[in-house]
């Protein structure tokens, strides 16, 4: 697939997430479940980890865009990402859970950076992490191919650290990063099993 064909599927399918998950923050305003636990609550703020929290897009866009050339795994792992945006935004809806903010406390840069992501993601629809859920997805599909295979470790470490920043930025509970990984995990069955396979015969 060219780079313009590719781009023109990311651009489509990230604005659907974006428009869903954007309006159920606007239209449910009911919080009703606090998924903290003991070690949620232990574990410490690091506004540090806002920079790796904020790498998402930017390797997201590298990789389904340059990285992976192949038709039938690309749109595999689109697939995927549409069935991850359309059950998120289902739980958004029907289990609207939020992360109680504290004040920052903190005057860094790290700590001015936290503070307008919060501006823009509001506490509310934490259960499963978006975050966790498209890392993990890229971890799955960058398997799939032959040119990004060899980086796949990279990946997976990327998500840990993706995972780490979504709990020490105090935007998700444990839960929200199992619940994350399940979902993907289960959207990269659906798509490989479907989409993948379908196309991979095909050619």
């Amino acid at each position: 697939m060219s780079v313009r064909a590719k781009a023109r599927y990311i651009l489509v399918t990230l604005l659907f997430y974006l428009a869903a998950y954007f309006s159920i923050q606007s239209f449910i305003t009911v919080n009703e479940y606090n998924l903290s636990t003991d070690i949620d609550r232990i574990i410490p703020f690091v506004p540090q980890f806002v920079w790796v929290y904020h790498t998402i897009v930017p390797i997201l866009l590298f990789t389904a865009i340059v990285l992976i050339q192949r038709k039938d795994v690309f749109l595999s792992m689109i697939t995927a990402f549409v069935i991850a945006s359309l059950i998120m935004s289902v739980f958004y809806v029907v289990f609207p859970s939020f992360y109680p903010r504290e004040p920052i406390g903190d005057y860094s840069l790290s700590a001015g950076l936290v503070e307008l992501t919060r501006m823009v993601d509001g506490p509310s629809n934490t259960f499963p992490s978006g975050h966790v859920t498209f890392s993990w997805l890229l971890v799955f599909f960058v398997g799939l191919s032959e040119q990004a295979r060899k980086f796949k470790w990279a990946y997976a470490l990327w998500a840990i650290l993706i995972a780490t920043s979504t709990l020490v930025l105090k935007q998700h509970f444990i839960i929200d990063v199992f619940s994350g990984i399940l979902l993907a995990s289960v959207c990269y069955f659906l798509a490989k099993n479907t989409v993948f396979e379908r196309l991979r015969q095909a050619n």
